[in-house]
């Protein structure tokens, strides 16, 4: 639900030209690479190796507003990954979507659930793109 509402939002806030569809080729290694590539690697890094190592050294440390330390922290670095190939403005509404997806981890206990979710943003995101 999340990916509509910002996707919809960025583009009103910050698209003053209209997308061209032909600057994207949608092949299916493409769309392979980024609704299941993409999130598998990502949350099996973020969430399953790098969130997983901080929890491990912030146990101490209680949830704020139901978002532990080391989910809030993957989070940041996972805005910082996104600045590699996206605008800034892009990169840094990854946040929220990236706290929805370690709090679900967390949840759940199951990485599956982080990365269905994520392979559902990146597909609505796409979708509503165009």
């Amino acid at each position: 639900m999340a990916a509509p509402l910002f996707i919809l939002l960025y583009n009103s806030i910050f698209q003053h030209q209209a997308f061209d569809v032909d600057l994207l080729r949608f092949d299916a290694k493409f769309l392979f690479f980024l609704i299941v590539f993409y999130p598998v690697v990502e949350e099996f890094a973020f969430r399953g190796v790098i969130q997983e190592y901080i929890a491990s050294k912030t146990k101490q440390y209680g949830p704020f507003f139901y978002f532990t330390v080391a989910n809030v922290v993957t989070s940041l670095l996972f805005v910082a990954m996104h600045f590699v190939h996206h605008t800034p403005v892009w990169a840094l509404w990854v946040f929220v979507p990236s706290l929805i997806f370690g709090y679900f981890k967390e949840q759940y206990g199951y990485i599956g659930a982080s990365i269905f979710l994520h392979m559902f943003y990146n597909a609505c995101s796409l979708f509503l793109i165009l």
